[in-house]
């Protein structure tokens, strides 16, 4: 039988954790970040392909998949990136009056956790993940947090997480060059540890506020500002994130076809940029082989996110 969203209150829980992470650019950027929340029967619902956080109701937006079976999958060995992609898309179960979602590439360590999931690209978070000073710095600020080190998206990072996972209690995961993840028992708590995690980074750390992003057809004039800070060719060939490689290509940062997200986005890499700069951290980029390996992702599954 399809699970009937009017006779449960998850989708509405759901939609509240994801329009409190996605109305926040400075945790959320384009298609980035993720929201789950576990129903009984090995059931969860998570955020669909494609879909912004910010635009997750408690009609739509998410998609309906068999954790546990995800769970047992990632236990045995997840496979290969096209081989586990395709078996999280196959536990897509029906959800009534809703046309069939496609899971998010995340819905993997997603399954691992507590009952309530929230996974953003914080800018604070990230500027412990992104700089060579940010894993001990993040040891004394988070001494019971889990810091994983850089793992692309998909099996690689499912794996990293799953042996330090937890399917109870309240944990937080930094994962280098990507993101902040927390996890709950109920929604409510998870929304509360998301927001004391950044609270105490931004505190901590003496951030500056984070900027407005400006609206424009193509790139905002403070975004086109600091790229002629640091330069174009610094912006193609130094990349911190999967964001950046998937959101800030030639085209974009040419201004042409320039979108929301591209300015989301590239507002938070200068604000990193800049915070790493003006903290005296260095800048922890990723490799040519990871960087390689995001390019042969988005000719495949990852361009949707």
């Amino acid at each position: 039988m399809p699970f009937d969203p009017e006779l449960d209150e998850a989708p509405q829980l759901l939609a509240r954790a994801a329009g409190a992470a996605g109305a926040r650019p400075d945790l959320t950027q384009g298609g980035g970040g993720n929201v789950s929340f576990k129903l009984s029967g090995e059931r969860m619902l998570v955020k669909a392909s494609g879909v912004r956080l910010k635009d997750v109701t408690p009609a739509g937006g998410y998609a309906l998949v068999n954790y546990g079976n995800i769970r047992r999958r990632i236990a045995a060995g997840p496979g290969g990136e096209n081989e586990f992609s395709d078996f999280i898309r196959a536990q897509a179960l029906p959800v009534k009056g809703a046309k069939p979602a496609v899971p998010s590439i995340e819905t993997g360590f997603h399954a691992l956790l507590n009952t309530v999931v929230i996974h953003t690209h914080s800018v604070y978070a990230n500027i412990l993940n992104m700089s060579a000073e940010g894993y001990a710095l993040g040891r004394e600020l988070f001494p019971a947090a889990e810091f994983v080190s850089y793992k692309s998206p998909g099996p690689q990072l499912c794996s990293a997480i799953n042996d330090r996972a937890r399917a109870s209690g309240p944990q937080v995961f930094f994962l280098a060059n990507h993101g902040l993840a927390v996890a709950h028992a109920g929604t409510g708590g998870a929304l509360e540890l998301n927001e004391r995690v950044n609270e105490t980074i931004r505190r901590g750390l003496s951030l500056p506020p984070y900027p407005g992003v400006e609206p424009a057809a193509g790139l905002s004039g403070r975004n086109a500002a600091r790229l002629a800070h640091y330069g174009r060719n610094f912006i193609l060939e130094n990349i911190l994130s999967p964001d950046q490689f998937l959101y800030c290509g030639p085209e974009a940062l040419d201004g042409k076809g320039g979108t929301e997200a591209v300015n989301e986005v590239l507002t938070a890499l200068f604000y990193i940029l800049d915070c790493l700069k003006a903290l005296k951290f260095t800048p922890k980029f990723l490799t040519k082989a990871e960087v390689s390996c995001l390019g042969a992702m988005k000719s495949g599954r990852y361009g949707a996110k």
